[in-house]
């Protein structure tokens, strides 16, 4: 409701800011304070918005927290041992447009023409497979992905700073936890 609340007013602030920018007409007294209050007004409509979405991040993190914490509480914690993994890397490299670079091809446009405003960014990732037998039946468990490649997955999970943890009751429910 609130968000709701808060998009209409920042689109009448919106409207009645630029309305009465342009306005100098005499038939609307005061028009400098009418372009202030619908600015206000905007200003009241974005802030509204913007908590109503903090709020809602908020919740969906404090969900996320007692789920995992649930499952934790109620789950099979196993060490994740190195011979029942299979490692994988997910890394990959994709184009970023450079943001300072573009703005000033803009304004000089005849000048800099050679001047490249994409840039090569790569991201490494890797994630693992880990299979075992719980109780009795055959697993395999997929990893999210971790911000590091392989080799440095392996170095963890030697240390055994890997933990997975296994719903008791619902075996495709589980959670891979790094511990730094």
């Amino acid at each position: 409701m609130r968000t709701l609340l808060g998009v209409i007013l920042l689109i009448v602030g919106a409207l009645g800011t630029i309305f009465f920018r342009r306005y100098h007409g005499n038939v609307i007294p005061y028009p400098t304070v009418w372009y202030i209050a619908f600015f206000i007004l905007g200003m009241l409509g974005i802030w509204l918005v913007y908590k109503a979405a903090t709020r809602l991040t908020n919740m969906v993190d404090r969900h996320v927290s007692s789920e995992t914490e649930k499952l934790k509480s109620n789950a099979i914690r196993i060490i994740v041992d190195i011979d029942k993994c299979e490692f994988k890397s997910g890394s990959f490299s994709h184009e970023v447009e450079d943001q300072n670079m573009s703005a000033v091809k803009l304004f000089a446009p005849g000048t800099l023409a050679s001047i490249e405003t994409t840039t090569t960014e790569n991201v490494i990732q890797s994630y693992l497979v880990y299979t075992d037998v719980i109780n009795g039946e055959h697993c395999r468990f997929v990893s999210q992905s971790f911000p590091f490649d392989p080799t440095t997955l392996k170095f963890y999970i030697l240390n055994q700073d890997m933990t997975l943890y296994i719903d008791r009751i619902d075996s495709r429910k589980y959670l891979f936890e790094l511990k730094k």
